[in-house]
């Protein structure tokens, strides 16, 4: 099981999670989000964890040389797309960053089309997904709503070839019900290890990270590349 604590803001969140044994850093470089964070930050953050977990890279709409510097200046091992991006930006970016894993996000829910047709375009793809990401769909935000994702509407999702990561909502008190049902590669949380929008709790984020390792106990560590 894969797990990412996402929307980390400062370098004391990212020491927090590093001790919890998680997998992965979320760092949300869009400007409109209540976890937005500066490259400077970033690069400090970067430098705190010095790779002892993944640092994947949130990005709605950015530009794709934007993105690739930042890959470069603050060392992100994968990158998120999180907002309307087509396919034919994400192969741009793996041309622009040859090898950096790709996460692409999706927002699901009763007013979008089906999970799986959503994903159809980028089975294609010359490069594939490393990723895929499924939460909650909002009509006002890209994610971080709090909202958890119907399992219903991510049936199908095995026969696609790229790897499911989980998010929308996720709490300790849920997250097992929702491996369960959904039997994701990974999981993702942000407002669900939050004291308020950015802070993370240390208990939190314990307490999350321990219920995904007990779902499945046998399940080993898994990572991006």
């Amino acid at each position: 099981m894969w797990i990412k604590i996402c929307g980390i803001t400062n370098c004391d969140d990212a020491a927090t999670v590093v001790n919890s044994q998680a997998d992965a850093i979320g760092l949300n470089f869009y400007p409109k989000s209540k976890r937005y964070v500066p490259p400077e930050t970033a690069r400090l953050i970067a430098d705190k964890v010095q790779r002892r977990v993944e640092l994947v890279g949130v990005f709605v709409n950015a530009p794709l040389a934007d993105i690739a510097q930042l890959v470069q200046e603050v060392g992100l091992t994968a990158v998120q797309f999180h907002g309307d991006e087509q396919p034919e930006d994400i192969q741009q970016f793996q041309q622009l960053c040859p090898g950096t894993p790709v996460i692409r996000a999706f927002r699901v829910g009763p007013e979008t089309a089906g999970f799986v047709e959503q994903l159809q375009k980028y089975e294609d793809l010359s490069t594939p997904l490393n990723s895929v990401l499924a939460d909650a769909w909002s009509a006002d935000e890209y994610g971080g709503t709090g909202q958890t994702v119907n399992s219903h509407l991510l049936a199908g999702h095995s026969q696609l070839n790229s790897r499911l990561i989980l998010a929308g909502g996720l709490t300790a008190e849920n997250v097992s019900e929702a491996i369960h049902a959904v039997r994701p590669w990974g999981v993702d949380t942000a407002s669900g290890v939050e004291s308020s929008p950015g802070i993370k709790s240390a208990a939190l984020v314990k307490n999350f990270v321990t219920a995904c390792r007990n779902a499945i106990p046998h399940d080993p560590r898994h990572h991006l590349a």
